[in-house]
């Protein structure tokens, strides 16, 4: 036992399947397989499992919309700037600090976009 874990090697869990199912249902404890040595999968009392379930769905879903909703804030900040430093440019003011100013001015000259590898504003 590991703390109120037991931990076993699946050959061992096969061959008492019966006994040990029994005495997860009975104490809510678990029992993780291991194969080699190595912790692979776990026997959870069903509530334990439908807890993480109710807990992940939920927190991974409000997960992926916060992260869409902020890359979108953030593709369309970048989206602005871009076209204020370009406006700048043609204007012949600077763009943020000296150095900044000179390679977006240097790619123009070269006839590239200094946005088009920008991984936001690549879609």
């Amino acid at each position: 036992m590991i703390g109120n874990i037991k931990a076993m090697s699946i050959t061992e869990f096969r061959a008492t399947a019966a006994e040990q199912l029994r005495w997860v249902e009975e104490s809510g404890e678990q029992i993780w397989l291991k194969r080699r040595g190595r912790v692979v999968s776990a026997v959870v009392p069903l509530y334990q499992l439908k807890v993480l379930d109710a807990l992940l769905a939920t927190s991974v879903e409000e997960k992926a919309r916060g992260m869409q909703a902020e890359y979108k804030a953030h593709a369309l900040a970048k989206k602005i700037q871009a076209r204020e430093e370009l406006a700048r440019l043609e204007r012949g003011l600077d763009c943020g600090g000296g150095l900044r100013t000179r390679m977006l001015r240097r790619q123009m000259e070269a006839g590239r976009d200094p946005w088009e590898r920008d991984p936001v504003l690549v879609v």
